[in-house]
């Protein structure tokens, strides 16, 4: 039999898909106080606002008679005709967040229109109208939502920690302010101060602002038509994401056909990505979704056309010296990112190898020793650091000769009974990644800077939300700044922040604690490998053979920590079967 659901049973359900979890509400209030004309948004919350969410503002406010409308599904001052649905420049439009976070909360709204006295107060519960008053207030609006889902315990269930979901609340305050800087922008949690912004001249300082100073950061523009695109990379180091912040018209959403153009463009367009496209309201569907994160643009080739040219030009940017990007370097290889459990380091790539136990053949230290004559360089090299002799006698077998380098800068060495082609990148990066290793296995100290070094907006408030766990690795931080970082041989020249990024990774990454240290010393090398001396890079001999001698100290020789191969093995006997010796 079918029959109408219950007023409150349908309710619930039309709530639950627009208002999924606090950063949702987040977003919906947020949006209500831009396109109310406010220049300053201030949001307080209590878990990670799942007890308790406050959003202030200084908009044009909400006058006293329409209070009970401003709840009420569908009531809205955005549009007002089939016509307007169609050429949407607000926000909000359809006259669901209010009404959606009513439903599902017990919520109360303070609110002074502009030009009156009086303000009004009006409090609701569960989307039943309990309270509606004259009240002094200040200018704006003022929204308090409490418990959140008290009458959903199911979706209750499913919300994450309090720090997970004030991470995704900042990460919502952190993208509206990078398109809005005229808007002063606050969030406290329980009482502390987690980010502010204040307003900036442009979207280029809010982006300084938000990936740092010390970040390069590639820009480009154009036009095609009505159509304009702006596209800025922060092309983070070690990360193997790519994360796209797409505006369009000022909204926040996501689309596939973008992603796809900034992919396209660059095969490792790993880092962050900020994407803001305005054109002609009539041109884009955002009527599609519940949430209306997802919108359809009615041209999506050219769409797809100009954000792709654009990538191109920030991409070429990067290896250029005249467009202002960083000197060109050798194209890196391919990288293959390694999935590793707690325990496993990357496996050798046996194929590269032939059977057999011999003598020349790279081990690891857990196994035999390895037999090889040591070659000690008479002077003192840039990259390879002089180690402690080492006592044990080694049987006397046939020595390694370094032969020379190939144009394209591979390393050849003689072996006994084989010839050998080192990498000499990959082969340096395994090399800095097992340092970074071996200073991980006890404790590891704390370094301080003699210059303490600004950590950028976006990265500040993660930092204070970990601070415990950044001190239990070596890092201190103090009123935005890095004063300290873990002292850690191998880490070459890599920037404080950059380091600090990477831990905060590596802590959102694994959540047990028990794993956590190995995730973040994981990426941390795997940074580290930046450093490695560049394929093309001319060696001395007494070089070759040292970064040869310290490679085969690794414990895993075979690859570099993305799991391609350091050095390719040919049998001696294999090159007699080809010459047909």
């Amino acid at each position: 039999m079918i029959k109408r659901l219950a007023p409150d049973i349908s309710t619930r359900i039309a709530a639950g898909e627009v208002i999924e979890r606090p950063s949702s509400v987040a977003k919906e209030l947020i949006e209500n106080s831009l396109d109310a004309g406010a220049k300053s948004i201030s949001l307080y919350t209590e878990q990670g606002g799942k007890s308790s969410f406050v959003i202030e503002d200084d908009g044009c406010g909400i006058a006293f008679a329409e209070l009970p409308l401003a709840v009420e599904r569908y009531a809205t001052s955005k549009i007002s005709s089939l016509e307007d649905l169609e050429n949407i420049a607000t926000l909000g439009y359809r006259g669901e967040a209010l009404a959606s976070v009513a439903a599902v909360s017990r919520m109360e709204i303070r609110s002074r229109a502009a030009g009156v006295e009086t303000g009004g107060l009006l409090r609701c519960e569960a989307g039943r109208i309990t309270l509606h008053s004259e009240t002094p207030a200040k200018p704006g609006t003022r929204i308090q939502i409490d418990d959140l889902f008290f009458n959903l315990p199911a979706r209750r269930k499913f919300l994450k920690s309090s720090s997970a979901e004030l991470r995704r609340i900042i990460q919502i305050v952190n993208d509206y302010a990078l398109i809005h800087p005229e808007v002063f922008f606050r969030v406290q949690e329980e009482g502390r101060k987690i980010l502010e912004y204040s307003a900036a001249a442009s979207i280029a300082e809010c982006i300084e602002r938000r990936w740092g100073k010390q970040t390069k950061i590639f820009y480009s523009a154009s036009t095609q038509g009505a159509v304009t695109a702006r596209v800025w990379w922060n092309p983070i180091p070690d990360s193997r994401r790519v994360v796209v912040m797409l505006f369009v018209n000022g909204r926040r959403v996501q689309d596939a056909a973008v992603r796809a153009a900034l992919t396209a463009a660059e095969g490792a367009a790993y880092g962050e990505w900020a994407v803001l496209i305005d054109l002609p309201p009539h041109d884009v569907d955002v009527n599609i979704h519940p949430t209306k994160e997802e919108i359809r643009f009615r041209r999506s080739q050219e769409i797809f056309k100009i954000v792709y040219d654009n990538a191109k030009a920030v991409c070429a940017q990067r290896h250029s010296i005249t467009s202002g990007g960083v000197p060109p370097q050798p194209s890196p290889l391919p990288e293959t990112p390694v999935s590793l459990s707690a325990d496993e380091t990357p496996r050798p790539v046996q194929s590269f190898y032939p059977s057999g136990a011999q003598p020349w053949n790279l081990v690891s230290k857990k196994a035999a020793p390895l037999y090889m004559s040591r070659v000690a360089s008479p002077v003192e090299s840039i990259f390879f650091p002089a180690e402690e002799e080492e006592t044990s006698a080694a049987p006397p077998v046939q020595p390694k000769r370094y032969i020379g380098q190939s144009a394209e800068g591979f390393l050849i060495f003689d072996f006994p009974e084989a010839l050998a082609i080192m990498d000499p990148h990959a082969a340096h990066e395994r090399i800095l990644f097992e340092e970074i290793c071996e200073s991980f296995k006890d404790n590891v100290a704390t370094q301080r800077l003699t210059l303490p070094m600004e950590i950028p907006a976006a990265v500040r408030p993660e930092a204070e939300l970990y601070k415990n766990e950044l001190a239990a690795l070596g890092f201190e931080t103090e009123d935005g700044m890095v004063t300290a970082v873990p002292a850690i041989r191998g880490k070459g020249h890599l920037s404080p922040v950059d380091m600090l990024r990477s831990a905060l990774r590596g802590i959102e990454t694994e959540r047990d604690e028990a794993k956590r240290d190995r995730e973040v010393w994981w990426r941390m090398a795997r940074l580290a490998c930046r450093d490695a001396v560049k394929l093309g890079r001319r060696f001395e001999p007494e070089e070759a053979a040292e970064l040869l001698a310290r490679l085969e100290r690794c414990e895993t020789p075979y690859t570099c920590p993305h799991g391609r191969p350091t050095v390719f093995i040919i049998e001696n006997k294999k090159l007699r079967e080809w010459f047909e010796r």
